[in-house]
């Protein structure tokens, strides 16, 4: 998992490679903030831009979850947010498998958790073998978010 802002992305460029650089330099042009919720393709399927906005949940009622064929650049467009995050090795349970359809699968529980507090412009990268808990309460109640995920093609 890597962290950041979008204000200080030129620190982190000439450190990444492959469509992981292509896509935060494509955040370097476009105001991903500014995006309306839904689906918007930056490099057609390479890298696209999925918004929402929702209520941030308590941890308890969040499901771990891991991707495997695209990488997760989860910004933060308004609001605060936790996400857990631990190795794949670290969660069992698998609960839901729709990796053919929607590229996701859901894990019961995980060991090691560790959590990210992201505010607006923070952004953190998730990995195919990291598992991660979205949409969690930053404080102590649930917080209006709108999130930018950047699909990356792994």
């Amino acid at each position: 998992m890597i962290t950041g802002n979008l204000a200080q992305l030129d620190r982190l460029l000439p450190q990444v490679a492959g469509n992981v650089k292509k896509a935060l330099e494509l955040l370097k042009e476009v105001d991903v903030i500014s995006l309306p919720d839904g689906k918007t393709p930056l490099d057609g399927e390479a890298v696209f831009a999925s918004v929402n906005t929702y209520q941030t949940e308590p941890v308890a009622d969040r499901r771990p979850e891991k991707h495997f064929r695209y990488i997760d650049i989860q910004i933060l467009g308004a609001g605060r947010e936790s996400i857990g995050y631990t190795d794949v090795e670290n969660a069992s349970d698998l609960t839901e498998d729709r990796r053919e359809k929607d590229d996701v699968v859901f894990y019961g529980s995980t060991r090691k958790e560790n959590f990210v507090k992201l505010e607006k412009g923070d952004f953190a990268i998730f990995f195919p073998w990291e598992v991660h808990r979205p949409n969690c309460w930053f404080g102590e109640g649930p917080e209006t978010v709108k999130k930018i995920v950047v699909k990356v093609r792994a």
